[in-house]
């Protein structure tokens, strides 16, 4: 697409020749105020930190570089746990349970909600078999793997021979 380059009249004759300029026109209102509030708060707050005392100004600047290493620090902590969670094939959705304040204790916390899934699975397994009902079955015939063979073999060589 051709990009098309207009002064300010044909600009704006071209708003009016589209019938959008009430539109435009609001559309520019609604820009402007958002400009202006946003600089009158940019200069408040510059305005608060010229009255600030030396102290106070190295007080707002030490909390910001602190709030900085602390996001930093749990995007990195986050980083980690997604990794860790993917190498032991759970999914990042589990990234909310673990809840830890060092890299180095990740793998004990993934470990643990590992266990405790694995602890919730097997004990769905244990009550449907208490409740009677059968656990899937397999494929038993080892069809197409070529241990078909093996296994008759096998038995050929253990079961009796007829005379």
């Amino acid at each position: 697409m051709e990009e098309i380059e207009l002064n300010e009249s044909q600009l704006l004759d071209a708003i009016k020749e589209a019938g959008i300029d009430k539109s435009f026109q609001a559309y520019l209102q609604k820009y402007t105020d958002q400009k202006v509030s946003s600089g009158i708060e940019t200069f408040k707050k510059n305005n608060q930190a010229k009255n600030l005392s030396d102290k106070d100004r190295l007080e707002a600047v030490e909390t910001e570089l602190k709030n900085l290493k602390d996001n930093n620090l749990k995007t990195t902590l986050n980083n980690s746990i997604k990794a860790s969670l993917k190498e032991a094939g759970l999914s990042e959705g589990f990234l909310k349970y673990i809840k830890v304040e060092k890299e180095e204790d990740i793998g004990t916390a993934i470990k643990d909600l590992n266990d405790n899934i694995l602890g919730l699975k097997q004990e769905a397994i244990d009550k449907r078999l208490k409740e009677g009902e059968p656990p899937p079955k397999g494929d038993v015939t080892f069809a197409g793997s070529g241990m078909d063979t093996a296994v008759k073999e096998f038995a050929k060589k253990i079961s009796p021979k007829e005379e």
